[in-house]
């Protein structure tokens, strides 16, 4: 999946959602991108909790994550239904690491929990995980 932030310097918080055609071109032919969803995130007190950072799929199940400066929330389809079906979903807001400029995000590998990063404290750059919720 692909997401572009609109309006980020408006912080508007409305991303677009591609994914890649299905089946994948041979490689070197050009393709479109089959546009997925408008995805509008919720409103915070500022626009640091509305411009997307970064975004990661469930290895396991229909729902991802996706990470602001200052929130986590995680989009999750209902049961039985498909992946894409996550976008029409309301956000459940997740516990987020209080860092302060979140930049990375990511599941556990099982699912599990997920990790978080963030670029504002010096190098290197500490990982912090989250439980499941």
């Amino acid at each position: 999946m692909i997401w572009t932030n609109l309006g980020a310097r408006a912080c508007i918080g409305l991303s677009k959602v591609y994914r890649f055609p299905s089946p994948l071109p041979a490689p070197d032919t050009m393709s479109t991108l089959v546009h997925v969803a408008d995805l509008q995130m919720p409103l915070g007190p500022d626009g640091d909790f509305r411009s997307v950072t970064a975004g990661t799929i469930h290895p396991c199940d229909s729902r991802f994550l996706l990470r602001t400066y200052r929130a986590v929330y995680e989009y999750r389809a209902p049961a039985g239904a498909g992946f894409e079906a996550a976008f029409a979903a309301s956000p459940v807001a997740l516990t987020d690491t209080a860092e302060g400029q979140g930049e990375s995000i990511d599941y556990e590998a099982d699912g599990s929990g997920y990790f978080t990063m963030t670029e504002r404290e010096a190098a290197p750059y500490p990982l912090k995980r989250v439980a499941r919720q």
